[in-house]
């Protein structure tokens, strides 16, 4: 099994030192985790350190490690995401909506935005960024595919055809989705995506990886006791894998 979107400096939370790294893959490994991808989120990018991933790498005897990094997906710093996703020898490149008109939508802190703009819309501009993120050919996968839905709003009217054209966008672009169970965790109290939108991505083909989101050791696949029942029962047999940018599968038996 494999978890592709963990941080070990998280939000600034720890350096990444060997002994941090190898304090996630213990959890891994005690959690049944053959392939652990440490992702960051791209604002981190000079706190991480190479050589510190180098040496785990090494010392990891039951765990194989991956880097990977996380970018914020937002129209019009193509330069920066450009910079972000070419800066390290990565196995793979998450893409992620975290924001809609420069504003973050997954703060608990501040949600302002969730009182300026009507849900509807806010959605409608939410999945236009991630269909422009997949079809950007900038990563391999698209994180967490709905996570506008954190905080429960909900628009009034139906998006079934919104989600339908995101699935298309991501299915074109030939990138993975997310399978990230870090939602459980949130407001929502589900997986991301949704059973609905997953059902979507299997009906054409999109390949998906599992993840936990971590932001501490002890979340290392959390909430895979959820996670992998959905995507067995919608009809995924096997995990994408990554390694120099290339993919590989993994069978979920």
């Amino acid at each position: 099994m494999i978890d592709y979107h963990l941080h070990v400096i998280a939000h600034d939370d720890r350096p990444m030192t060997v002994e941090n790294i190898l304090a996630y893959c213990e959890v891994a490994k005690s959690r049944g985790i053959r392939q652990l991808g440490i992702t960051e989120h791209d604002r981190y990018l000079d706190k991480i350190d190479l050589g510190a991933f180098k040496e785990a790498r090494e010392l990891s005897q039951d765990v194989e490690l991956r880097i990977g990094i996380e970018i914020d997906f937002v129209p019009g710093a193509e330069e920066r995401m450009d910079r972000d996703s070419s800066a390290l020898p990565y196995d793979y490149v998450i893409g992620s909506v975290h924001r809609v008109r420069g504003e973050e939508i997954d703060n608990a802190n501040v949600r302002d935005i969730y009182e300026k703009m009507d849900a509807y819309e806010l959605y409608d501009r939410y999945y236009a960024n991630v269909r422009e993120a997949a079809l950007s050919g900038r990563f391999e996968i698209i994180g967490h595919p709905d996570l506008i839905k954190i905080f429960k709003t909900y628009p009034q009217r139906d998006i079934t055809p919104m989600l339908e054209e995101t699935a298309d966008a991501i299915a074109e672009g030939g990138v993975v989705v997310d399978v990230n169970a870090a939602g459980l965790r949130k407001p929502i109290g589900e997986v991301y995506p949704s059973r609905e939108l997953l059902e979507m991505f299997f009906r054409r083909g999109v390949p998906i990886v599992l993840s936990s989101d971590a932001h501490a050791a002890d979340q290392v696949a959390m909430g895979y006791d959820k996670s992998i029942p959905l995507v067995r029962e919608v009809g995924y047999r096997e995990v994408a894998t990554f390694k120099d940018r290339e993919r590989g599968t993994l069978s979920l038996a």
